[in-house]
């Protein structure tokens, strides 16, 4: 049975101009998060557009005609409010979250410079060397780096390969004409999703977002995507570090695929947890790292299965025969029966916990209607992931679990010959 307080008070309406509008009403907290979705994302940007979206909403932060960019990060912080955004592979997302009270200011700050942003060539200037740094700093971040590596490895030339924050040279080259042109075309109501939760009702959030969405009628929905090819290889690249970071990925399951509980159930026990299998076997009984985790991303045409892990070099071969063993008994014989229980109620249990924060619930909202077209109620997800059994989720593992599906993406210092994966099909390249 489910807690007395996930009732959901969900309403969805169409926004003016193809826009859509979601609201959740949680009359037990005091705080509200607002969201405002953008489709597109970098997997939509060509050639020489890429790093753009991130960049440009970097930009709108710079100033307004009515704000400088230090009054938009004053204004929220002054009422104790948070104001940030995030750029994905087929999303934007600008959002907020304060009192309930204090809604209006939040979705006027969030209007205003998504309207009214100045783009001045001084202020794109001064960002793209912070944007340039970023893109340093991943470079100096093996974990970062052993990640993008690994999405070039397995998707090669795919958009959903390219770094989400651009290359250096494309971001060099940005000014403010190409930035105006990429906004106009990529931000318009048909690709808006505002979603709101926690102390909010929702006429007062769709009166608050008209102005917005009314300003950006004018546009088409986001294009169609091609899902990519996938590829079994390996990439090492040698750097100076005191471990070796390694980064292990598969083909998954596309966002809304009939299996996706079941992929759920599978990687939680497979890696997502203390208790789950990859833990306990190379952390806690051969001490050979001390993090590793498996997750699972989820796009519109395709996923990923996806191993983290660093270790000594030294140490380096023992590590990933182990988690081929892994792999491969679990592919072979299935997970136990127990297993699939914990895992179960693992995942409820967190997706509850979650469901604490207005944030999660603001997220939860925009992302199933853009991926699913609908607000799941929590009553069918948990009924689904209830629904999983160890048969399924043997079945699974044999379909996606494959050694030869896997790709690998290394950086470490040493020789590229020690991190050669002998289980995995494709040779190495080092760069």
């Amino acid at each position: 049975m489910l807690p007395v307080q996930v009732t959901q008070n969900i309403v969805e309406t169409a926004g003016p101009g193809g826009s859509s509008i979601l609201s959740e009403e949680l009359p037990y907290v005091l705080s509200a998060t607002i969201g405002v979705w953008v489709r597109g994302g970098s997997r939509l940007e060509n050639g020489s557009e890429r790093g753009l979206t991130h960049f440009l909403e970097h930009m709108f932060f710079k100033g307004t005609k009515r704000r400088t960019a230090r009054q938009i990060a004053e204004e929220l912080d002054a009422v104790g409010g948070h104001l940030d955004a995030a750029t994905g592979r087929e999303h934007t997302c600008f959002y907020a979250r304060v009192l309930g009270q204090h809604l209006p200011l939040a979705v006027e700050v969030i209007t205003d410079f998504l309207q009214n942003s100045l783009f001045r060539p001084e202020d794109i200037k001064m960002e793209r060397g912070v944007v340039l740094e970023e893109i340093r700093s991943v470079e100096d971040d093996p974990d970062d780096l052993v990640s993008e590596h690994l999405l070039e490895t397995l998707f090669g030339d795919h958009p959903l390969a390219r770094p989400i924050l651009g290359k250096a040279d494309t971001i060099g080259a940005v000014d403010r004409d190409a930035l105006l042109a990429f906004r106009d075309r990529n931000y318009s109501a048909p690709r808006l999703t505002i979603a709101a939760a926690g102390a909010v009702s929702h006429a007062e959030v769709a009166r608050l977002v008209e102005p917005l969405c009314s300003s950006l009628a004018k546009g088409s929905p986001a294009p169609a995507v091609t899902p990519p090819r996938t590829y079994a290889r390996q990439q090492v690249t040698l750097k100076k570090h005191e471990q070796a970071h390694l980064a292990l990925g598969a083909p998954g399951l596309r966002f809304d695929h009939p299996d996706r509980y079941v992929l759920m159930v599978l990687n939680n026990l497979l890696g997502g947890s203390m208790s789950s299998r990859l833990f306990q076997e190379v952390r806690e009984k051969r001490g050979l790292a001390y993090s590793i985790y498996s997750s699972v991303e989820t796009f519109l045409d395709t996923g990923l299965i996806f191993i983290q892990t660093s270790c000594e070099p030294a140490k380096f071969g023992e590590t990933v025969r182990v988690i081929g063993d892994i792999l491969a008994e679990v592919a072979k014989k299935g997970a136990m029966d127990s297993e699939v229980e914990r895992s179960r109620e693992q995942l409820k249990g967190n997706m509850f916990l979650g469901l604490e924060a207005t944030a999660n619930r603001m997220t939860r909202l925009a992302a199933s209607h853009m991926y699913h077209g609908r607000v799941i109620p929590l009553e069918e997800l948990m009924e689904s992931v209830d629904a999983v059994t160890p048969e399924a989720v043997r079945e699974l593992a044999k379909r996606l679990l494959v050694a030869g599906a896997f790709s690998s993406a290394v950086v470490g210092p040493g020789e590229e010959a020690q991190y050669r994966i002998p289980w995995i099909a494709g040779g190495a390249a080092q760069t």
